[in-house]
């Protein structure tokens, strides 16, 4: 069964591919092309009575949903019936650049499971591709008061270089991992800094850590 996001997917790669243009889609659907515009910002859906057409215009209308084969993503099924909710699932991460001490091997992080956000509201929050971002839990006291034990922390990573002065950060540093505000110094040596005052910083050198993302949004239970 094909989702509206996945048409929308697809209805963006063509387009960004130029194998169409929006104009012709827009006629197929008789809409406004503006609508088309929307779709493929993130801004509007593809709404139930323009999947089909919109399907077939793309060629996908003999596309079926196939049972997941051994090995694959588990999620499969479960993310396309989250997309006909209007929500988009995202990778729980394991705490391996957490606060603190956490220990990071240098694997593949385990997925502890998905994570279910509106997906209005978090491509309003972010415009790239959601499968850049990953769902970690606060751990420890380091990042007090900005980031709590416990705390739901998204980290996008795409964004992999320093930027911006004093952003927060998701790091690999040698054999540990951890969230930080990181600072360039003028002699282009970062300083790890801990938002809880207790806490010391960290100056390190070029090469001596690697960043695994920065964090989007902080969120937690009141």
């Amino acid at each position: 069964m094909l989702t509206h996001e996945a048409i929308r997917e697809e209805l963006i790669r063509q387009l960004d591919a130029k194998m169409i243009k929006g104009k012709d889609v827009a006629a197929a659907l008789g809409i406004d092309p503006a609508r088309i515009t929307e779709m493929r910002k993130y801004e509007r859906r593809v709404q139930a009575e323009e999947e089909e057409p919109l399907a077939r215009f793309l060629g996908m209308e003999d596309q079926r949903q196939l049972p997941v084969p051994r090995g694959e993503n588990p999620t499969r099924g479960l993310t396309e019936f989250a997309a006909e909710l209007g929500l988009v699932l995202v990778d729980e991460i394991d705490l391996a650049f957490g606060m603190g001490a956490t220990f990071l091997d240098g694997s593949e992080p385990e997925v502890l499971g998905v994570v279910p956000f509106r997906e209005n509201w978090l491509h309003g929050l972010y415009a790239g591709d959601v499968k850049h971002l990953k769902v970690v839990r606060g751990r420890g006291d380091s990042m007090e008061p900005t980031i709590r034990d416990g705390d739901t922390v998204l980290v996008d990573t795409s964004q992999r270089r320093i930027d911006d002065q004093d952003r927060i950060w998701a790091i690999s540093y040698g054999d540990l991992g951890m969230i930080r505000r990181i600072r360039v110094t003028p002699r282009g040596s970062w300083m790890l800094m801990p938002d809880n005052q207790i806490v010391r910083s960290d100056e390190v050198g070029d090469g001596e850590t690697s960043v695994i993302g920065r964090v989007i949004w902080i969120g937690r239970r009141i």
